[in-house]
């Protein structure tokens, strides 16, 4: 994840709001997270924060890049 942070901040993208998600929602219509892709270097970054921790993350709208890399439940799907 450090490197993560290393390289959106290297290339100042930090406050830019993650736009890209999408809700993890299972077939008892439970979810179970959300799933942001981040876009750098032309390649997409996938982070997942899981419930209900991600409820907080998105209750004041779309969150920055930076909120996401930042917090402390966020896991990078390689």
């Amino acid at each position: 994840m450090e490197q993560l942070i290393k390289l959106f901040s290297k290339l100042q993208l930090m406050e830019l709001p993650a736009e890209k998600y999408t809700l993890l929602i299972d077939e008892k219509n439970a979810t179970n997270g959300a799933l942001f892709f981040l876009e750098a270097n032309g390649r997409s970054h996938k982070v997942i924060i899981a419930a209900p921790h991600h409820e907080a993350l998105l209750k004041n709208g779309t969150p920055t890049i930076k909120a996401v890399l930042q917090h402390k439940e966020a896991m990078y799907l390689k």
